[in-house]
């Protein structure tokens, strides 16, 4: 690919409504792009502070055309952008990222398909199309396992876990949605994630390895550095290097991994865009995933991320704003980011915490001391599978 330039006064379009949309526009205007931002909620935060913003949904046609004719490139901020939408701004401007790994990880079975053409270790699954599917594939998967859509954009609401053989009754309806695949749940002992960036010359260069927990599907913290063996880091670096050789995407993108406490590495998922537990690198190395996947996009030389000093992020939620409030007042290496949300319930996601220190424990220690999250926690003890 000919390596194409963004310059400052360029103007650079993003696509999303969500905090990484947010922290994609800000950081290409401190590069001094110019910047659009197309979404379908106007007081969204990232299309109040673009220079110019389109308000609409995926099937107005008639406005994606003219958003993306009006920019020199587009990115999109996260792995829920329509691969439709994707595909038809790809006619009128570049998208770097591309659609290929977005299609790929919005599709259980193409995800798989990818995972086992690069040999790496995925929980064990079986395709489930009727009742019949399921009592005769869980001899092999075992319990506790899981079914899921096979499009994860369908996935809210319609998972199951299932830990006995009395509960495969209730997949019943379910399965009447479509095709769906069931899945192991692994026993992991660590999380990792590993943001990978990639040029426009396919060029990599990795981030060190963050460990992470993550509560209902969605990041909660991260940390970094990591611990983690050095054969351990071996591995998962080959493994996201494979991954970065094998697919047609600019820009940074996430692979996480599961740990079991025997030692085996399963890859959990990829993100193909920036993700949340890259946001601790804002506050803890030379580089952030931002800022580095805006260098690949522009076609600037990558940086070289490094960690300055160790450093947690935690999300909270709108209904532990008002003890996030009294911490403003006592932590001097709290570093608070909010996410300017105008519909927030008491559950939805509004902000995170980055803490800073010498060491990692005794800033996790300062977390739990605060007791804001002490009713988080993995969801059972079988941390089940995510992706």
């Amino acid at each position: 690919m000919a390596n194409t330039v963004l310059y400052p006064g360029d103007t650079i379009g993003v696509i999303g409504s969500s905090a990484n949309a947010a922290m994609l526009v800000t950081t290409a205007r401190k590069m001094g792009l110019r910047v659009g931002a197309y979404g379908s909620d106007e007081t969204s935060e990232a299309l109040q502070l673009a220079d110019f913003k389109a308000v609409g949904d995926g099937k107005d046609k008639a406005k994606l055309q003219h958003f993306a004719e009006s920019c020199a490139a587009i990115v999109y901020d996260s792995a829920h952008v329509s691969t439709g939408v994707v595909k038809f701004l790809m006619q009128y401007t570049r998208v770097p990222q591309g659609s290929d790994l977005l299609e790929m990880m919005q599709d259980r079975l193409l995800e798989r398909a990818f995972f086992e053409q690069l040999n790496v270790n995925i929980a064990p699954y079986a395709t489930i199309i009727d009742l019949d599917d399921v009592y005769q594939s869980v001899n092999s998967i075992g319990y506790p396992c899981v079914l899921k859509p096979i499009q994860k954009e369908w996935s809210k609401g319609r998972e199951l876990v299932i830990r006995t053989q009395t509960d495969i009754a209730k997949a019943a309806g379910l399965l009447d949605w479509g095709t769906y695949i069931l899945e192991s749940q692994i026993d992991y002992d660590r999380e990792y994630s590993l943001i990978v960036a990639r040029d426009q010359d396919g060029n990599q260069q990795l981030f060190p390895i963050t460990e992470a927990q993550s509560i209902n599907d969605e990041p909660f913290k991260t940390w970094v550095p990591a611990d983690v063996d050095p054969a351990v880091t071996s591995e998962l670096q080959r493994i996201a290097g494979e991954v970065g050789k094998h697919v047609n995407y600019v820009g940074v993108f996430e692979v996480g991994f599961y740990l079991t406490k025997s030692g085996a590495i399963y890859v959990k998922k990829i993100v193909p865009a920036p993700s949340e537990n890259g946001y601790v690198f804002a506050d803890a190395a030379t580089v952030d995933e931002f800022s580095e996947h805006l260098r690949a996009i522009a076609g600037l030389p990558l940086a070289t991320p490094k960690i300055l000093t160790p450093a947690v992020t935690v999300a909270f939620t709108q209904r532990q704003v008002a003890a996030i409030r009294t911490q403003w007042q006592i932590k001097p290496n709290w570093h608070f980011t909010f996410y300017h949300n105008r519909h927030a319930d008491d559950d939805t996601v509004v902000g995170h915490i980055a803490v800073q220190g010498d060491a990692i424990r005794p800033l996790l220690d300062q977390l739990d001391d605060t007791g804001i999250w002490s009713d988080e926690g993995p969801a059972d003890e079988s941390h089940p599978t995510e992706n």
